[in-house]
């Protein structure tokens, strides 16, 4: 009897078991690329998001006039903007720095003891940037962990979650570029969903406040971030009663959405207080001339495109789409707002000027909404795996191909035979399943016009 009950208990913790695993795969990657031997993390759009923490408290200045005095081969490694006045302001939000700030001064610590610079740039300073990837990561898969299995048997939160850790773009975002936002993201949306579900279930002050502060950073992290709340808002609803009785929760519960909307504010302070001293202005649009271009958003490339098109270079996630219409019959709580929330943020996301976000593998801008689309693609797998046997292996081959394929062309990226940004049909095909790069690679690929882009002009380019 013992005996059963161990084996139960285990066959029920199995997703368990796959996030551990999945920890140590991370770890092992990591430790084996290890980037910052090369000095090859504190780079990109990370430059930007991490300015903040040393430029605080290390040179004490966010007006970055610190950077004059620095060695020249040192000032690359932070970038600013400069406004019309003169004043240099950073591009990205704080959000980010907000989330590494435990792991920076832990590596200042150490920095301080071990003998390295303490001059926010060095080797301690790299490598935990990078464990703090992996620690926000792992929370995420345990937090969607806690929402599917509410949902859903143990099984089908293991395919979710092993299709998202491993079948998805997301895997090279952890492991090779994870102190890029898309991770912190992803985890805070996936907080997000967590507590929308905990104080729709028990309205309790603390989850309003958990609420709120989650809110918060994600707006700090990306401001474009916040039609995320569509989700709590629309949680629940799926007809005029229920719209009728959400609205009533809503009035009757007026101090938990005051305590809220107060704390998501507050969180952006800090932001607006920056733009203040550096610019003058509480609001300051820091992206200089990029945009969106709202009137052509361009959706079919976004999706379909060879140069980073979602469903090219993340093709599972076509199950997640499929299974939003099954929300309707299944789980409507979710079915409105994960709907209203996907097409919306498609819109924007591809109407960005620069709708292939530069160098990436696969559609990085996109990352973060797993968190979301973990529950219709979970529902799609659901459905998948109470069809007929044959129906149940034909896609177990599929799931495992694709997985199998995102791995490989992950590494293929690194090498680089998948470019970063100048991907064609062409190029596509000709290293499909290889290492080798072609002899007429550079004839093959082509480098998309970022300055027609940047003006709204249509390309010429696929």
């Amino acid at each position: 009897m013992l005996l059963k009950k161990s084996v139960f208990i285990a066959k029920n913790r199995i997703s368990l078991i796959l996030i551990f695993f999945t920890l140590f795969v991370w770890l092992w990657t990591v430790f084996n690329i290890s980037a910052w031997r090369k000095d090859n993390v504190i780079i990109h759009d990370i430059i930007s998001y991490y300015a903040y923490l040393p430029a605080t408290f290390i040179y004490q200045d966010l007006s970055f006039q610190f950077v004059d005095d620095l060695p020249d081969d040192f000032k690359g490694k932070i970038w600013y903007l400069t406004t019309k006045d003169g004043a240099r302001v950073q591009k990205m939000s704080m959000g980010v720095s907000v989330l590494y700030s435990p792991f920076f001064f832990i590596a200042h610590q150490q920095a301080r003891l071990t003998g390295h610079p303490a001059d926010g740039y060095s080797k301690p300073y790299q490598v935990w940037l990078v464990l703090s990837s992996i620690f926000y990561a792992f929370l995420a898969l345990l937090l969607l962990r806690k929402i599917l299995i509410r949902f859903f048997t143990d099984t089908i939160t293991t395919i979710t979650l092993l299709i998202i850790a491993f079948g998805t773009n997301w895997f090279f975002y952890v492991t090779s570029e994870g102190p890029m936002s898309h991770t912190y993201s992803f985890f805070l949306f996936s907080a997000l969903i967590y507590f929308t579900i905990k104080w729709h279930t028990f309205r309790s002050i603390s989850n309003a406040v958990a609420l709120g502060l989650v809110g918060g950073l994600i707006v700090l992290v990306r401001p474009s971030n916040i039609i995320v709340f569509i989700i709590p808002l629309l949680y629940g609803v799926y007809s005029k009663e229920t719209l009728v009785n959400k609205i009533n929760l809503l009035k009757s519960n007026w101090h938990h959405l005051v305590i809220i909307v107060f704390l998501v504010c507050l969180i952006f302070y800090p932001q607006m207080l920056y733009w203040k001293k550096a610019t003058g202005h509480w609001l300051y649009y820091s992206y200089g001339n990029e945009g969106f271009y709202f009137s052509r958003p361009n959706i079919l490339k976004g999706l379909f495109s060879y140069r980073k098109g979602w469903f090219v270079y993340t093709p599972l996630m076509i199950l997640a789409v499929a299974g939003i219409p099954l929300l309707f019959r299944k789980m409507k709580a979710f079915a409105l707002p994960v709907t209203f929330f996907f097409i919306i943020n498609i819109y924007i996301v591809f109407s960005w000027w620069c709708w292939w976000y530069g160098g990436s593998f696969g559609m990085r801008s996109l990352i973060e909404t797993y968190a979301i689309l973990a529950i219709p693609l979970a529902m799609c797998i659901d459905y998948i795996f109470k069809q007929k046997r044959w129906v149940q292996i034909s896609a177990s081959v599929i799931i495992f191909f694709f997985i199998s394929l995102n791995l490989f062309q992950t590494f293929q990226y690194r090498r680089p035979l998948i470019h970063w940004d100048s991907m064609t049909k062409e190029a596509y095909w000709a290293v499909f399943g290889t290492l080798t790069i072609p002899d007429n690679y550079q004839e093959l690929i082509q480098v998309p016009d970022y300055d027609s882009a940047l003006q709204g002009k249509e390309e010429k380019v696929e």
